[in-house]
């Protein structure tokens, strides 16, 4: 169980460097951080326990992002959500705004960046 102390994060990539760089750099920060490599395995980790934020990447196998975020919200509706891709063309940006997410991360991405995106929508949220 993680602690319930620190905001809690669910890290969701099908990449496993992305995945392994979020959470150090997360961890490091003090968050409590949960990752899943596919969406279905994130919505699932969502009906089990209440995280502050959701960082889904756009594209994966299965599940995108964006119904990632649509299902998770059902579950989560005060929940922060925060896309990361690599597929930042303007129709993908547009519809992400229009879901609702809170942020969106265009990969790569440095720590810095990350850090940033998610005190910013974090505080946001506070």
């Amino acid at each position: 169980m993680i602690d319930s102390s620190r905001p809690k994060i669910l890290v969701v990539d099908d990449a496993g460097p992305v995945v392994i760089l979020c959470v150090n750099v997360l961890q490091a920060l003090g968050y409590a951080i949960r990752a899943a490599n596919r969406g279905e395995t994130a919505l699932d980790l969502c009906r089990k326990e209440s995280f502050d934020l959701l960082v889904v990447d756009y594209k994966m196998p299965g599940m995108n992002g964006f119904e990632v975020l649509e299902q998770a919200r059902r579950i989560r509706p005060s929940m922060a959500c925060m896309l990361m891709t690599a597929h930042g063309t303007p129709d993908i940006i547009n519809e992400a705004t229009r879901l609702g997410f809170d942020y969106i991360l265009l990969k790569p991405f440095t720590p810095s960046e990350l850090r940033g995106a998610v005190d910013k929508v974090l505080a946001s949220k506070a």
